[in-house]
C-alpha cells in the first residue's frame, strides 16, 4: 500500500538582490522533480515566488535578472518620502514577471508576507493582484515608501520573519524546505550610508529574533551571497550560480525526507 505524496512548501526569505539566488534553488528543484505544492516569500522572496507561482518559466527569468540595472531598479531619490525610493520601479517589474496576475491564477498557492506598520503583525497576503502584495512585501523600511493595501499601510515582510515557513504549515504542508539569505554577525562594514545602515539594522533584529525564534523548515537551504549588494544589481549570474549549488547539496537530505516513511 502507497501513502499518498508529502505536501512541499518552499519559503523563499528575503536579502534584497540576493534574493536572484532564489532563482537558482528553484531551477534545480524543478530539474530534480521535486514537486512543489505551495510557495511562500517575504521582500525579495515574494518577487520570485509570485513570479514562479505566475509560471514564468524559471530560465526566462534567471535572463531577466541578469539584465536588471540599477535604473531599472531604482527610482530617483527623495528623502523626504516615507522611503527615499518611491518603489514604482519595482511594482513595474512585479507586474511584468507575473503577468499582472491575481492570486486566484497561480499555478500553485502562494502568500507573500508584509508586516502591518501600526499592529506590527505579520499579513499573509493571498488576495488581490500579486503584483501589489508583493509591492508590500518588499517595502523596506526608510528605502522604499510603505504600501496601503486593504486599508492598512504594509512594511517589508522580512522585517518580522526572514523566512515565512508557518503559513505553509498551517495550509498543509507536510516538508518545508526554506532558503535564508540572512546574515550572521559580525558583519563587515565596506561603508557607512543610509542605506547600509538600515539593511544592517534589519539584520540585527532579525539575527536576534532568529536565535529566539530560528526558521522552523524540515531543510534549510543557505546560500552564501554576502558578496551581492541589496539594492542594485551586481553579478547576478554568479548568484543565480551559487543558488543552485546549495540547492544541489540539500537534495539528498531533500530525497531523504520525502521518502521516509513513505510506504507501509
Amino acid at each position: 500500500m502507497q501513502r499518498k505524496r508529502k505536501t512541499v512548501g518552499v519559503a523563499l526569505g528575503s536579502g534584497g538582490m540576493r534574493g536572484i539566488a532564489h532563482i537558482g534553488v528553484l531551477q534545480v528543484l524543478e530539474e530534480a522533480n521535486i514537486s512543489i505544492d505551495l510557495v511562500s516569500g517575504a521582500s525579495v522572496g515574494a518577487f520570485v515566488g509570485a513570479a514562479y507561482a505566475a509560471e514564468m518559466d524559471l530560465y526566462a527569468l534567471g535572463s531577466f535578472a541578469v539584465q536588471l540595472r540599477k535604473k531599472d531598479v531604482l527610482d530617483t531619490p527623495n528623502p523626504f518620502r516615507a522611503g527615499v525610493f518611491s518603489g514604482k520601479k519595482f511594482k513595474k517589474l512585479c507586474s511584468i514577471v507575473t503577468a499582472d496576475r491575481p492570486f486566484s491564477e497561480t499555478s500553485v498557492p502562494f502568500w507573500c508576507s508584509a508586516v502591518d506598520l501600526c499592529t506590527g503583525r505579520t499579513d499573509y497576503l493571498h488576495e488581490g493582484r500579486l503584483s501589489d502584495a508583493v509591492r508590500a512585501s518588499i517595502a523596506i523600511p526608510g528605502l522604499l515608501s510603505p504600501v496601503s493595501l486593504n486599508g492598512k499601510t504594509y512594511i517589508d515582510g522580512g522585517t518580522v520573519e526572514a523566512v515565512p515557513v508557518d503559513i505553509l504549515r498551517q495550509n498543509g504542508a507536510d516538508v518545508v524546505i526554506g532558503v535564508d539569505l540572512s546574515l550572521s554577525p559580525p558583519y563587515k562594514l565596506k561603508k557607512v550610508n543610509p542605506y547600509e545602515v538600515a539593511f544592517r539594522s534589519v539584520d540585527i533584529m532579525r539575527a536576534a529574533i532568529d536565535r529566539l525564534k530560528p526558521p522552523a523548515a524540515d531543510i534549510l537551504i543557505r546560500p552564501d551571497v554576502s558578496f551581492m549588494g541589496r539594492l542594485v544589481p551586481h553579478d547576478a549570474q554568479k548568484c543565480i550560480s551559487i543558488g543552485r549549488t546549495a540547492a544541489f547539496e540539500a537534495l539528498p537530505a531533500i530525497r531523504e525526507l520525502l521518502n521516509r516513511n513513505e510506504s507501509c
